[in-house]
């Protein structure tokens, strides 16, 4: 019962919201977010906000806002769950070109905590090292690298690739972002992650953008299915329904966002 009011408000008629003036820099981001895991009826909700300090221009499309994040901004979570309910925070803040880093993500267990600096270079490649300390001893230092490359005004390719200090655990990731004809655009982010105490996971997903309302996605996560659609009222209003089918059981999500 608890989700009811939550998952209503997902559902709310918004035509009025789109009416509202729109804009293409948003500095406010918030996202309100229904799971429904098939294995155990696992339900969770996730309420996010991150605030930014700076305007941040949309590529084209009103949900992707360029790959790298180059100014300070702060950002807490709250998640209910039917296993467990807390709070997160997180921040980087940046000085010329050099950041710093923090984060929590649960504040009842303030023992596990990230913190760490990194240096960004020529607004096209971050780099990073941030130590994560466990209550468990389980601390571990963890490297990574950014890499945006602007293919032109409005197309770009996007690299991030992390590593633990002894190199036992590592990933790589990829978007590539490209306008096409006719007022569409499209996407595609890959990813692979190895390391010493899990199985390697391979994973794409690929989404065209119909116009700047509509946007369907496809792709597979370790030969499971994924499957997304996006609905865009306005340049600050849109809904995201998610699906894959894990075989750890289906997921099911739906979330509303709002940007300003």
């Amino acid at each position: 019962m608890r989700y009811l009011l939550p998952l209503c408000t997902l559902l709310l008629p918004l035509g009025t919201l789109a009416a509202t003036q729109n804009s293409t820099d948003k500095q406010w981001f918030n996202t309100a977010e229904y799971n429904h895991v098939e294995q155990n009826s696992i339900d969770s909700m996730v309420l996010s906000t991150s605030y930014y300090f700076a305007p941040q221009q949309n590529t084209g499309v009103w949900d992707d806002f360029g790959y790298l994040d180059t100014d300070s901004k702060v950002s807490a979570s709250y998640t209910d769950s039917d296993l467990d309910n807390y709070f997160g925070l997180s921040g980087e803040a940046f000085y010329n070109n050099w950041f710093v880093h923090a984060e929590v993500q649960d504040l009842g267990e303030e023992d596990n905590h990230g913190y760490g600096f990194g240096y960004l270079y020529n607004d096209a490649l971050k780099v990073s090292i941030t130590h994560y300390v466990r209550n468990d001893d389980s601390d571990s230092i963890w490297l990574q690298a950014q890499y945006n490359h602007q293919i032109n005004e409005h197309d770009y390719l996007g690299v991030t690739v992390r590593a633990e200090d002894d190199l036992d655990n590592w990933s790589v990731a990829t978007r590539y972002f490209k306008k096409l004809e006719n007022g569409a655009f499209f996407t595609l982010d890959a990813s692979h992650a190895d390391g010493n105490h899990s199985n390697s996971v391979t994973a794409f997903m690929a989404n065209y953008y119909f116009n700047t309302n509509f946007a369907v996605g496809a792709g597979l996560n370790d030969s499971d299915l994924q499957l997304e659609a996006k609905y865009f009222l306005s340049d600050k209003y849109f809904y995201r329904a998610y699906y894959s089918d894990s075989e750890q059981g289906d997921l099911i999500s739906v979330s509303f966002n709002a940007y300003f």
